[in-house]
């Protein structure tokens, strides 16, 4: 995609509805579902931006900040092709008898399990406390989940998984891994994603297997942010 001085060279925000929607800023009412609706527009700023537009714009978004203590989640799935002035976005290479749409869904999902999470945050630029900051070449270094080497089968259901709880708003992300009150959106989603990946796992040893976790990385998380 562009990052934020191309989108303000190229487009410029309006009060009216144009050809070009956009998700326009990064506030924590941004954050707060994985699915998101168009909350603006822009016009040209010149005759490049409609080439720009039609080249880069698309449903997967990825930002640029994070404020963490904020944030609810870290990827979001546009409801139409959009540009943004805070979030990179990203676009998969069509493929012979691929369905991106569920690929989207399914790429969105996982930066959205707490490994995508944990993957995004080893990977991050310290800014200030809570906040950090992925630039684009940071994002290519990100690890994410290789969708073309799973079943058809499993992107289905990761696709349907995604249906299920894009609409659904967990609690601000240092929150939804208290020991003593786990989010239950947060543990929705990973638990349905593993046994999704691995269903051999049983109910009872993936709710173990996550309370432990959890509980570790609630104590991970208030020792970086109190550093």
């Amino acid at each position: 995609g562009i990052d934020r001085h191309q989108f303000h060279e190229l487009f410029r925000k309006v009060s009216i509805k144009t050809s070009y929607p956009v998700i326009y800023g990064g506030d924590e009412e941004v954050r707060t579902k994985i699915n998101i609706i168009p909350n603006a527009y822009v016009e040209l700023k010149n005759d490049k931006g409609n080439t720009i537009f039609d080249n880069f714009s698309g449903k997967i978004l990825l930002p640029d900040r994070i404020r963490w203590d904020t944030a609810h989640v870290v990827s979001l799935y546009s409801s139409e092709p959009v540009l943004s002035n805070i979030f990179y976005v990203l676009r998969l290479k069509p493929r012979e008898n691929v369905d991106l749409t569920k690929m989207e869904k399914s790429l969105v999902l996982w930066f959205n399990t707490t490994w995508g999470m944990m993957s995004v945050l080893i990977n991050r630029e310290e800014t200030r406390g809570a906040w950090s900051r992925l630039k684009m070449a940071q994002w290519k270094m990100v690890p994410t989940l290789d969708l073309f080497k799973l079943d058809k089968e499993i992107i289905e259901r990761l696709a349907t998984l995604f249906d299920k709880i894009s609409e659904k708003g967990p609690k601000r992300i240092p929150e939804q891994f208290n020991p003593a009150r786990i989010d239950p959106v947060r543990f929705e989603i990973d638990r349905e994603f593993l046994k999704t990946i691995e269903p051999n796992l049983t109910n009872s040893e993936i709710d173990e297997f996550l309370e432990r976790f959890y509980e570790m990385i609630n104590t991970a998380l208030k020792r970086l942010w109190e550093e």
